[in-house]
């Protein structure tokens, strides 16, 4: 998440992590960050999909082998 340039406020609550730091203190997460976070992951999980899906159009893991496919129509 880092290299998506995400506020590192928002990564510690992502990750359980509690930082006591004045910045962070006085730092607050927006639904736009959120928001920006989830379209972030939901764009590298497609991403990752698809190479899935480019190595073997089929896979021994059922999750593996019907989200990619489903992806194809």
């Amino acid at each position: 998440m880092e290299e998506l340039g995400i506020p590192s406020k928002l990564l510690d609550e992502r990750m359980g992590h509690e930082d006591g730091s004045v910045q962070a203190r006085c730092s607050h997460i927006t639904a736009r960050m959120r928001n920006r976070l989830m379209d972030e992951l939901t764009e590298q999980w497609e991403e990752s999909l698809e190479a899935r899906l480019a190595m073997h159009p089929r896979s021994p893991v059922r999750a593996l082998d019907a989200l990619p496919r489903a992806r194809q129509g």
